[in-house]
Protein backbone atom coordinates (compact mmCIF):
# COMPACT_ATOMS: atom_id res chain seq x y z
CA UNK A 1 0.00 0.00 0.00
CA UNK A 2 1.04 3.68 -0.68
CA UNK A 3 1.16 5.99 1.63
CA UNK A 4 -1.86 8.69 1.59
CA UNK A 5 -0.75 12.14 2.05
CA UNK A 6 -1.47 14.09 5.00
CA UNK A 7 -3.88 16.52 4.55
CA UNK A 8 -2.30 19.94 5.70
CA UNK A 9 -5.10 20.67 8.13
CA UNK A 10 -4.14 17.45 10.15
CA UNK A 11 -0.58 18.55 10.01
CA UNK A 12 -1.78 22.21 11.36
CA UNK A 13 -3.50 19.98 14.24
CA UNK A 14 -0.20 18.04 15.22
CA UNK A 15 1.78 20.69 14.99
CA UNK A 16 -1.02 22.46 17.52
CA UNK A 17 -1.30 19.86 19.34
CA UNK A 18 2.68 19.77 19.75
CA UNK A 19 2.92 23.16 20.24
CA UNK A 20 0.24 22.13 22.94
CA UNK A 21 2.24 19.87 24.69
CA UNK A 22 5.54 21.60 24.46
CA UNK A 23 3.61 24.32 26.16
CA UNK A 24 2.46 22.22 28.39
CA UNK A 25 5.58 20.75 29.38
CA UNK A 26 6.93 24.07 29.53
CA UNK A 27 4.31 25.32 31.88
CA UNK A 28 4.75 22.06 33.90
CA UNK A 29 8.26 22.74 34.57
CA UNK A 30 7.47 26.36 34.98
CA UNK A 31 5.16 25.29 37.62
CA UNK A 32 7.93 22.79 38.88
CA UNK A 33 10.13 25.48 39.17
CA UNK A 34 7.81 27.79 40.83
CA UNK A 35 6.98 24.94 43.15
CA UNK A 36 10.22 23.77 44.03
CA UNK A 37 11.52 27.65 44.58
CA UNK A 38 8.21 27.80 46.91
CA UNK A 39 8.94 24.25 48.57
CA UNK A 40 12.77 26.03 49.05
CA UNK A 41 11.39 29.46 50.37
CA UNK A 42 9.43 27.29 52.62
CA UNK A 43 11.93 25.40 54.34
CA UNK A 44 14.17 28.06 54.45
CA UNK A 45 11.27 30.09 56.72
CA UNK A 46 10.39 26.72 58.53
CA UNK A 47 14.28 26.71 59.62
CA UNK A 48 14.21 30.10 60.14
CA UNK A 49 11.60 29.69 62.35
CA UNK A 50 13.20 27.37 64.04
CA UNK A 51 16.48 28.73 64.48
CA UNK A 52 14.62 31.09 65.89
CA UNK A 53 12.20 29.17 68.41
CA UNK A 54 15.64 27.44 69.83
CA UNK A 55 16.82 31.09 69.97
CA UNK A 56 14.31 32.33 71.64
CA UNK A 57 13.96 28.83 74.35
CA UNK A 58 18.07 29.43 74.75
CA UNK A 59 16.89 32.91 75.45
CA UNK A 60 14.57 32.14 78.01
CA UNK A 61 16.67 29.35 79.59
CA UNK A 62 19.62 31.91 79.67
CA UNK A 63 16.46 34.08 81.38
CA UNK A 64 15.19 31.38 84.21
CA UNK A 65 19.33 30.37 84.28
CA UNK A 66 19.82 34.19 85.63
CA UNK A 67 16.67 34.44 87.80
CA UNK A 68 17.63 31.30 89.66
CA UNK A 69 21.36 32.29 89.62
CA UNK A 70 19.96 35.72 91.78
CA UNK A 71 17.16 34.12 93.58
CA UNK A 72 20.10 31.28 94.98
CA UNK A 73 22.46 34.65 95.79
CA UNK A 74 19.39 36.17 97.47
CA UNK A 75 18.35 33.24 99.55
CA UNK A 76 22.29 32.45 100.35
CA UNK A 77 22.59 36.08 101.48
CA UNK A 78 19.43 35.64 103.67
CA UNK A 79 20.31 32.53 104.97
CA UNK A 80 24.20 34.25 106.18
CA UNK A 81 22.01 37.20 107.64
CA UNK A 82 19.75 34.70 109.62
CA UNK A 83 23.36 32.60 110.69
CA UNK A 84 24.92 36.14 111.37
CA UNK A 85 21.93 37.14 113.66
CA UNK A 86 21.59 33.54 115.30
CA UNK A 87 25.16 33.80 115.96
CA UNK A 88 24.50 37.04 117.11
CA UNK A 89 21.97 36.01 119.65
CA UNK A 90 23.66 32.62 120.57
CA UNK A 91 26.80 35.25 121.71
CA UNK A 92 25.18 37.07 123.63
CA UNK A 93 23.13 34.34 125.63
CA UNK A 94 26.29 33.09 126.02
CA UNK A 95 27.32 36.16 128.14
CA UNK A 96 24.40 36.49 129.77
CA UNK A 97 25.00 32.99 131.10
CA UNK A 98 28.68 33.73 131.49
CA UNK A 99 27.90 37.06 133.58
CA UNK A 100 25.11 34.98 135.76
CA UNK A 101 27.57 32.04 136.08
CA UNK A 102 30.06 34.22 137.71
CA UNK A 103 27.36 35.99 139.75
CA UNK A 104 26.64 32.61 141.21
CA UNK A 105 29.90 31.89 141.89
CA UNK A 106 30.53 35.08 143.59
CA UNK A 107 27.52 34.20 145.92
CA UNK A 108 28.93 30.74 146.47
CA UNK A 109 32.24 31.91 147.70
CA UNK A 110 30.17 34.71 149.90
CA UNK A 111 28.44 31.92 151.19
CA UNK A 112 31.24 29.65 151.64
CA UNK A 113 33.30 32.23 153.32
CA UNK A 114 30.11 33.18 155.83
CA UNK A 115 29.91 29.42 156.78
CA UNK A 116 33.39 29.46 157.21
CA UNK A 117 33.08 32.91 159.65
CA UNK A 118 30.10 30.95 161.19
CA UNK A 119 32.16 28.04 161.45
CA UNK A 120 35.18 29.88 162.97
CA UNK A 121 32.66 31.72 165.14
CA UNK A 122 31.40 28.27 166.68
CA UNK A 123 34.93 26.92 166.79
CA UNK A 124 35.74 30.34 169.26
CA UNK A 125 32.34 29.70 171.07
CA UNK A 126 33.10 25.66 171.77
CA UNK A 127 36.74 26.68 172.52
CA UNK A 128 35.52 29.09 175.00
CA UNK A 129 32.54 26.90 176.68
CA UNK A 130 35.50 23.96 176.74
CA UNK A 131 37.80 26.43 178.89
CA UNK A 132 34.82 27.63 181.24
CA UNK A 133 33.32 23.99 181.57
CA UNK A 134 36.78 22.69 182.09
CA UNK A 135 37.41 25.86 184.54
CA UNK A 136 33.99 24.86 186.00
CA UNK A 137 35.42 21.44 186.56
CA UNK A 138 38.80 22.08 188.29
CA UNK A 139 36.74 24.57 190.38
CA UNK A 140 34.28 21.98 191.51
CA UNK A 141 36.78 19.58 192.03
CA UNK A 142 38.93 21.39 194.08
CA UNK A 143 35.56 22.53 196.54
CA UNK A 144 35.25 18.67 196.20
CA UNK A 145 38.77 17.97 197.38
CA UNK A 146 38.40 20.76 200.01
CA UNK A 147 35.34 19.12 201.63
CA UNK A 148 36.92 15.81 201.70
CA UNK A 149 40.24 16.95 203.03
CA UNK A 150 37.35 18.70 205.63
CA UNK A 151 35.95 15.49 206.71
CA UNK A 152 39.70 13.36 206.21
CA UNK A 153 40.78 15.99 209.21
CA UNK A 154 38.28 15.12 211.55
CA UNK A 155 40.00 10.96 210.88
CA UNK A 156 37.39 9.55 209.45
CA UNK A 157 39.73 7.41 206.48
CA UNK A 158 42.29 7.20 209.41
CA UNK A 159 44.93 9.90 207.83
CA UNK A 160 44.70 8.31 204.57
CA UNK A 161 43.13 10.29 201.62
CA UNK A 162 39.78 8.79 200.50
CA UNK A 163 39.96 7.02 197.08
CA UNK A 164 36.25 7.35 195.55
CA UNK A 165 35.35 4.25 193.12
CA UNK A 166 33.57 5.65 189.96
CA UNK A 167 29.89 6.17 189.89
CA UNK A 168 29.80 5.20 193.29
CA UNK A 169 26.51 7.44 194.11
CA UNK A 170 23.78 9.29 192.01
CA UNK A 171 25.01 12.41 193.52
CA UNK A 172 28.91 11.55 192.19
CA UNK A 173 27.15 11.66 188.97
CA UNK A 174 25.89 14.85 188.84
CA UNK A 175 29.88 15.88 188.98
CA UNK A 176 31.17 13.92 186.37
CA UNK A 177 32.89 15.14 183.48
CA UNK A 178 31.80 13.70 179.82
CA UNK A 179 34.99 12.17 178.19
CA UNK A 180 35.41 13.93 174.50
CA UNK A 181 36.94 11.53 172.19
CA UNK A 182 38.47 13.24 169.09
CA UNK A 183 36.44 11.32 165.50
CA UNK A 184 38.34 8.74 164.11
CA UNK A 185 39.61 9.23 160.51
Amino acid sequence: MSEQPVPANVQATAQHVAQIVEAAERAADDMRAVAEERARDRIAEAERAAMLRVQAADDEAEEVRSEARLEAERMRQEAAEQAQLERGRAQDRARELLAEARLVAGDVLRDGETLSGHLRELSDSLRVNAERLLRDVRDAHQELTARLDRFDLDGASGGHPRTRSPRSTADDSAFEVPQFRPPRR
